[in-house]
């Protein structure tokens, strides 16, 4: 994790509420990892084929576009504290189900694509309102905003490292079914940090404003830098999803034949995607968003490439850290666009309509891609999703809007960032409460 300095002199108690955000989500994030092994190892192994790892992770991606959209709502009206509070709780609750599920009337495929579904439909919300969350909390600490989304990203980063080498040793330890009790843990232990340590925003929608479900999509859709990052990370989605949960699975069990080979090439990228993080909230406001969004998308593009080449397991673990370094900018870039780009009234159903809209092509890309390794391999999978990363870096680097990119930091720009609306005093019908 990297140093969140403070720009201004806040307090070591005003810094706790970003650092136990930081702390909850990658608490969360270690068992969703865990989770992300253990459901495709539990098909390929012992319930079914590629083609079925790739319907699993369909239910697992599918409802976090439901979720994610739907859920803005509740983040505006609840507040992201309490939004997130609940998600964790009831997704550990679906999480558990399937092991519990395996003690008493037994797994299937269908089985735990329906539990799949159920804890991916509740995660959504929880997480999509953690991100909701950092603005405010990362000005209560003084942090800047391209700092605080690097902070963040390299904090999830590291989970998405330790996680499945984690998962891998305990899915070799306790198997893939047994292992799906820690994930359950890990939610509870977020939704206690948050509890605990988080307080709530400043200020809320009315409930009638909050009803308003299109608010989201109707500021995406006015704001051509947000369409344009949205459709970019749509065709990097498409095949993203799936190399985590269908193609990486399915190179590992055919040339290492071990979820703990698995752990390692997934803990490998995320170690890139940990040092890409850091690297930009270090010098990539001096480089600026645009080239290193085009560089780190491009970059990810020929590390996946290289795997698809069928190297020896040393030389695949190498390049998909390489990939991760490529991927380590773009989430922070992203978010911090975002961020200071949409209202903070309406923060929640914005993001929840760009989270929603991107994830509702992973859905696509796990049946496709599913089919597709089962019929011929992982190479050619292997190969299509690096072709895409390399296609969404070409349009960003071609398209007009992403020459704005840096439009936020301009002098003069309206602090969005900063929880500001359009009105700075705050809007008549936007009431404080600091429970939520």
């Amino acid at each position: 994790m990297i140093s969140a300095r403070p720009l201004s002199g806040a307090s070591r108690r005003d810094r706790a509420p970003f650092v136990a955000l930081c702390a909850a989500t990658s608490i969360s994030l270690i068992g969703n990892e865990l989770t992300a092994i253990a459901l495709p190892w539990l098909v390929l192994t012992s319930l079914g084929t590629p083609l079925d790892a790739g319907l699993v992770g369909a239910a697992v991606v599918l409802p976090g576009v439901i979720g994610a959209f739907f859920g803005g709502s509740a983040i505006d009206r609840l507040g992201g504290r309490r939004t997130s509070i609940a998600g964790d709780l009831t997704s550990a609750v679906a999480v558990a189900a399937i092991p519990l599920a395996a003690l008493t009337i037994g797994l299937s495929v269908p089985i735990v694509i329906v539990l799949a579904f159920l804890s991916a439909l509740l995660d959504a919300p929880g997480a999509t309102a953690r991100q909701v969350l950092i603005p405010e909390v990362a000005e209560r600490a003084g942090i800047g905003p391209d700092r605080a989304n690097a902070t963040y990203q390299a904090v999830q980063n590291v989970s998405f490292m330790v996680g499945p080498l984690l998962g891998g040793l305990i899915i070799v330890l306790a198997g893939p079914t047994n292992a799906l009790w820690f994930d359950a843990l890990t939610f509870v232990v977020s939704a206690a940090i948050v509890a605990v340590a988080v307080p709530g925003p400043r200020s809320r929608p009315s409930r009638e404003e909050a009803a308003d479900l299109l608010a989201g999509l109707r500021v995406v859709a006015s704001d051509a830098v947000l369409r344009g990052m949205s459709f970019v990370a749509l065709i990097a989605n498409l095949v993203g999803a799936p190399l985590f949960a269908v193609l990486l699975p399915a190179f590992a069990l055919r040339s290492a034949g071990s979820a703990g080979a698995l752990g390692v090439l997934l803990g490998a990228f995320a170690a890139g995607t940990v040092v890409g993080s850091i690297a930009y909230a270090i010098w990539g406001p001096r480089l600026g968003r645009r080239p290193v969004l085009i560089a780190g998308l491009v970059v990810t593009g020929i590390g996946i490439g290289i795997v698809a080449l069928g190297p020896p397991l040393p030389i695949a673990i190498a390049a998909l850290a390489v990939a991760g370094v490529g991927t380590g900018p773009i989430n922070p870039i992203a978010f911090t666009v975002m961020q200071e780009r949409i209202p903070a009234a309406i923060r929640g159903r914005a993001f929840g309509a760009i989270i929603g809209g991107v994830l509702a092509a992973a859905p696509v890309g796990m049946i496709v891609l599913g089919a597709l390794t089962e019929a011929s391999g992982p190479a050619l999978g292997l190969a299509a999703a690096a072709a895409a990363f390399v296609l969404a870096g070409v349009v960003a680097s071609l398209w007009s809007p992403f020459r704005d990119l840096d439009a936020g930091r301009l002098e003069g720009q309206p602090p969005a960032y900063l929880g500001a609306t359009d009105d700075p005093a705050g809007s008549a019908e936007a009431r404080v409460d600091p429970g939520s």
